[in-house]
């Protein structure tokens, strides 16, 4: 599976990959390339606190996490770039 996020800290644009069997019944943790903090993907046993993925810890927060099959899933310029991508674009000044 592939992870398309945005680090907290350094505000760096990731995708990383991990397998599906690691994120269902084990520990996800991806290092951002940017500064090298750990973000927290998937903790099934219950290391780092309550059992959870990246998509309960968010819904706790009230945010949404795009998903879906390779096949199936599309994603935007904003997808793949972030929030970024709005404040980059060319304004029509001259």
């Amino acid at each position: 599976m592939a992870m398309i996020f945005t680090c907290k800290v350094c505000e760096t644009r990731s995708v990383k990959m991990a397998s599906r069997d690691s994120y269902d019944n084990g520990v996800v943790v991806a290092r951002c390339g940017g500064c090298n903090n750990l973000h927290l993907m998937a903790d099934r046993l219950g290391w780092f606190g309550q059992p959870g993925s990246i998509e309960d810890f968010l819904a706790e927060q009230g945010q949404d996490v795009k998903k879906g099959d390779t096949d199936t899933l599309s994603f935007t310029l904003e997808d793949l770039a972030g929030s970024q991508v709005k404040s980059k674009e060319p304004s029509g000044e001259n």
